[in-house]
């Protein structure tokens, strides 16, 4: 399978809302997207022909965005931040390239860690393992 599965898609769309997907809000600007609303953003892009990368189709890779956000990381412009705030990832190797370990600023201007397999927010970053 490629793509967020239904159980990562739900996990984010809880982590969205504080715990409760009824409140879901866009990670980026906050607003809104309830139960239903909103897109589900792959911060590292799974390229052409999708990707099963666990890791690229987990929590920590993907972000619930309104439509608009979702736009605006999907163009990958820099004047719209999405890069800076986490919200894309290029691809690469190491940590600065992991969507577990890249932070992103959520819409009140926090910084948090997206967990790997939780449907939460990490205040500080998860431990890395050792090569």
């Amino acid at each position: 399978m490629t793509g967020f599965s239904p159980r990562v898609k739900k996990l984010v769309r809880i982590r969205a809302g504080s715990g409760y997907a009824g409140d879901a809000c866009c990670e980026s600007c906050g607003v809104h997207l309830g139960e239903t609303g909103g897109e589900h953003q792959h911060r590292v892009a799974r390229g052409a022909g999708g990707c099963k990368d666990p890791v690229v189709n987990g929590p920590a890779n993907c972000a619930l965005m309104c439509n608009t956000c979702h736009r605006r990381a999907e163009s990958r412009k820099a004047e719209y931040g999405m890069e800076a705030r986490g919200f894309v990832i290029r691809h690469g190797v190491g940590p600065d390239f992991d969507p577990r370990f890249v932070p992103v600023i959520l819409f009140g201007g926090v910084k948090r860690w997206l967990s790997e397999t939780e449907a939460c927010y990490l205040h500080e970053p998860p431990v890395q393992e050792a090569a």
